[in-house]
């Protein structure tokens, strides 16, 4: 995301990062990865649960498809990692699969993923795309 977020910025679009993490984790978290700026800390899960996202089990995280561990190493690659000490705190769901939105400025939401698979969320360049052509005055 840090790199293509000067490119949201430009079009008028401003980006959210919903992280499970209390505020001091999330500052944390979105310092190392040069997001702060666009994240937002949810450690009750509240915008989850809105969102309708619902939790995989553990069988799909240890026996990942090829797709799976494609985008963990992807991911691993660009820096990021679990970390077992933000794993295991109570407000932690490793098992919380992910989402994105489009939402409108007035909140109307107006587009939605939701993952099926903790791997499962749309590229920086994928939302970027949607974000144009559910926006065309960008």
């Amino acid at each position: 995301m840090r790199e293509t977020l000067p490119e949201f910025t430009k079009r008028g679009i401003r980006v959210g990062c919903v992280v499970q993490g209390t505020a001091a984790e999330m500052a944390r978290f979105c310092g190392r990865h040069g997001v702060e700026t666009a994240c937002i800390p949810d450690p009750d899960r509240e915008s989850y649960r809105a969102m309708g996202l619902e939790r995989t089990n553990w069988r799909n995280i240890v026996f990942a498809s090829a797709e799976g561990r494609r985008r963990r190493a992807t991911a691993k690659a660009s820096g990021c990692s679990i970390s077992l000490e933000g794993t295991f705190q109570k407000h932690s769901d490793v098992l919380q699969l992910p989402g994105a939105a489009l939402i409108a400025r007035d909140g109307k939401i107006l587009w939605l993923h939701r993952g099926t698979a903790t791997y499962d969320l749309p590229s920086p360049v994928e939302l970027l795309s949607t974000a144009a052509a559910r926006l065309p005055s960008i």
